[in-house]
């Protein structure tokens, strides 16, 4: 019999810590937070610039691709603007889009 409540144990463990992480609040992170963790993984970073001028440099991008700028063009443009490097571009638009302005990337 002992035996068998030794078994059980890790699985009432188990139980315990599933029942805790489901009354657990989820943390949501926000789409400026989301857009910086994306740039983190591509390895893309505007140089010398800190989260909130990276920030501001993606919802400037999206600011002109609203006004007409072609997403090519804004591919360019952000290299050379924020000095990434070639190739770079791509991915910073894209991630802007995708967090930043999904509404220009549905649209």
């Amino acid at each position: 019999m002992a035996l068998n409540r030794m078994a059980l144990a890790p699985a009432g463990a188990l139980a315990v810590a599933l029942a805790a992480l489901v009354g657990a609040p989820v943390a949501s992170a926000g789409p400026n937070d989301v857009f910086l963790d994306e740039l983190a993984t591509l390895n893309v970073s505007i140089p010398e610039a800190n989260a909130a001028d990276t920030v501001a440099a993606g919802n400037q991008v999206c600011n002109e691709l609203r006004g007409g700028t072609s997403v090519l063009d804004e591919m360019s443009r952000a290299e050379e603007t924020f000095r990434l490097p070639s190739g770079q571009g791509t991915l910073f638009v894209s991630a802007a889009t995708t967090n930043l302005c999904p509404d220009f990337a549905a649209g």
